[in-house]
């Protein structure tokens, strides 16, 4: 089934309306608070915004590529994901024992 249209425009700018206020809000922590933390979880929502601009790429362009491409389209985007939910989890680690000493 495809997705109409508008749909994978509206899903870019809702993305952006709501990822460039937390960016500013983050980078402006990273400014006052100086922990690495933040860095690591700045690094995370990074590689999560850019694996959804892929995922909304694939999904306005599948009726016109191959199903192998899809697949391994979204096997990449996987493992990105992954690896930004490890930065993730690396950040908030160190917010959390810095907070303690």
């Amino acid at each position: 089934m495809l997705l109409e249209e508008e749909v994978p425009q509206l899903l870019r700018v809702g993305l952006l309306v709501v990822m460039l206020p937390v960016f500013g809000m983050l980078i402006s922590f990273c400014v006052k608070y100086k922990k690495h933390g933040y860095g690591w979880i700045l690094s995370h929502l990074l590689l999560f915004t850019m694996c959804a601009f892929f995922l909304t790429r694939i999904l306005e362009t599948r009726a016109f590529t191959s199903s192998a491409y899809n697949s391994l389209a979204f096997a990449s985007l996987g493992i990105v994901w992954a690896i930004s939910i490890s930065f993730l989890v690396k950040g908030l680690l160190e917010i959390s024992k810095r907070s303690r000493s």
